[in-house]
């Protein structure tokens, strides 16, 4: 329960073509939205839905590689 809201992060599993909420039933994709680790330099994407707000995690895992500018 984190991410500004008080409901729980639900999961989707990754079959097929992912645009339908499983909450309620929305059918025109999600927004996007990441939890970053600054210290590992590592983010879990979140899947956010536009109609009742629902977030849905998958296991992906975003990394930008030590080093690398800020903005480029």
């Amino acid at each position: 329960m984190e991410m500004g809201s008080k409901k729980e992060i639900g999961r989707i599993e990754p079959q097929g073509e992912i645009y339908k909420c499983p909450s309620c039933g929305y059918q025109d994709g999600f927004h996007v939205s990441f939890r970053w680790n600054q210290e590992v330099s590592e983010g879990e994407v979140y899947l956010i839905c536009p109609n009742c707000h629902s977030r849905f995690r998958m296991g992906w895992m975003i990394s930008i590689p030590q080093g690398q500018k800020k903005g480029a």
